[in-house]
């Protein structure tokens, strides 16, 4: 309670000091968390009592957008069809663009890092991933990707639609993700 408190305090002392409405803070369990050069934050820094994924990742923070399940439903969603793993069986994925969750949390960078629960890491630039159309997938073939599959969350690409894209190796399509660091 104490600490959910102090959370709301300092998200609201920063909107008034922004003259800005604050960020709707996470009322479900936190699916995706984006730190790094945000401008919109609805959490302050890592808690090392609280955040062990973090912790356990050497992930730190003095800022970040959490994002549940309705916060990433609210944004605008794409279903793509894509290969995966390459050369599979075409499936459908549906979530929003990453563009548009980097875009709710103000991101400002020009890299991004994007993190699995199991400590896998890619970094790439920001601009190539959205250029080649990055999905936040929730859903696969109309499934909720849960956590112990691919889930809760995954990057995935429209390999299937776009001829420029058919050669991508696997290598960007993390599963399991939960943090995006902005550079």
């Amino acid at each position: 309670m104490l600490r959910t408190t102090h959370r709301t305090l300092l998200v609201l002392a920063s909107a008034i000091s922004l003259g800005a409405a604050a960020p709707a803070l996470a009322e479900g369990p936190v699916l995706l968390t984006v730190t790094g050069e945000i401008s919109e934050p609805n959490r302050g820094p890592v808690d090392p009592d609280q955040d062990k994924l973090f912790i356990f990742n050497e992930v730190s923070f003095e800022k970040a957008m959490e994002f549940d399940l309705a916060a990433l439903a609210k944004l605008p969603q794409a279903t793509v069809h894509a290969d995966f793993p390459k050369g599979g069986a075409e499936t459908e994925f549906s979530g929003p663009l990453l563009a548009d969750v980097l875009a709710a949390a103000g991101a400002e960078g020009r890299m991004v890092t994007v993190r699995a629960m199991d400590g896998y890491a890619v970094e790439a630039p920001m601009e190539e991933m959205v250029a080649k159309g990055a999905v936040v997938a929730l859903e696969r073939d109309g499934k909720a990707l849960g956590i112990g599959g691919f889930g809760p969350t995954q990057i995935v690409f429209p390999r299937a639609e776009r001829a420029d894209l058919e050669d991508m190796p696997d290598d960007w399509w993390i599963w399991q993700i939960y943090h995006i660091s902005v550079e």
